[in-house]
């Protein structure tokens, strides 16, 4: 198992051709539109693994909790409020509370297997460069929960190799969305790694095999982007001139997930040009399949964020049950 962190692995599936800047280096070149220059900063040391909190069979059982699709969109939104921020906010406020949330994030890229946060205090990821200063000060001091961390384990052992990880800590696909979601940070946090090596309909049935926490108070969130184009810049609030492709695509995965088409979201792929258009690398459009698997098809679906920040990232969003 190769880690990948904050860049493709050589060889994946819709890795950039040789020559294309990688993820991190258009992060890096995004980052300047901000005001100020990014502070170096190191990242806390991981905490130790813990004492174990309890086994999840021992939570209390609880009727099942919906699943989030969120449309993180640029790092700018955690120093930067608009109107996707309020919307996060809303939504935060209208869920149950969950015992722990689990995030599987499209910035926690792995290769070979599936990691899962194990640690009882999870360090801040900063995993971007050369924005504000502002950004890398934020801190979401949320707790671990090493119990759910291998419930996940078990959920998913025989699908796919998978393990406790204590060095990846929180990312900002899970920190940007938490700080509007739930400020407090009091909620125990987890992220689960994407296996970038593997294809579409291999991430769907992973979210499959999590659908039993749904119903032991964990709230799982994918963190992502329906539509996701770093090359179409923008401002940091909301475009009025999205790409027409960047419609074309938010419109069909819209139409797929209303009408409980999920087939047609696990093979975006067979779009061509239209897919290539909207994830030049698809790692923000995996959690969205990850959320879909977590439901299947036929049940209630309420979208509430839509529209685009930049000309080629939709921030639609969802709460599936």
């Amino acid at each position: 198992m190769k880690r990948t962190p904050g860049r493709r692995a050589a060889g994946a599936p819709g890795a950039p051709a040789a020559g294309q800047r990688s993820r991190r280096a258009v992060l890096a070149a995004l980052g300047a539109l901000g005001a100020g220059a990014a502070a170096t900063m190191a990242l806390q040391k991981p905490a130790p693994l813990q004492k174990a909190l309890g086994v999840l069979e021992e939570l209390p059982a609880t009727d099942p909790l919906p699943v989030v699709f969120v449309g993180h969109g640029t790092p700018f939104s955690v120093i930067d409020p608009n109107v996707w921020t309020e919307q996060w906010t809303r939504i935060g406020r209208s869920l149950p509370r969950p015992s722990a949330t689990l995030m599987v994030s499209a910035h926690w890229l792995t290769r070979g297997a599936s990691l899962v946060t194990a640690s009882a205090a999870p360090h801040m990821n900063y995993d971007i460069v050369g924005f504000p200063r502002a950004i890398y000060e934020f801190r979401y001091p949320a707790p671990g929960h090493p119990a759910v961390a291998r419930e996940v384990e078990r959920a998913l052992s025989g699908a796919t190799r998978v393990q406790g990880d204590t060095s990846w800590g929180l990312d900002h696909g899970t920190w940007l969305p938490l700080k509007y979601m739930f400020p407090a940070a009091d909620i125990p946090v987890l992220q689960l790694s994407v296996d970038y090596g593997q294809p579409p309909a291999f991430h769907y049935e992973l979210g499959t095999r999590l659908r039993t926490l749904r119903s032991k108070g964990v709230l799982v969130i994918g963190s992502g982007n329906v539509v996701h184009n770093l090359g179409e810049r923008g401002g940091t609030g909301v475009t009025k001139t999205p790409r027409d492709w960047a419609i074309e695509f938010d419109t069909r995965m819209a139409s797929a997930v209303a009408s409980g088409r999920h087939q047609d979201a696990i093979d975006f792929l067979s779009l061509g040009p239209l897919a290539e258009l909207a994830h030049p690398t698809y790692d923000h459009f995996l959690p969205f399949l990850y959320a879909l698997g977590l439901v299947g098809p036929g049940g209630p679906v309420q979208a509430f964020c839509e529209g685009f920040q930049w000309p080629g990232i939709s921030m639609r969003s969802y709460v599936l049950a």
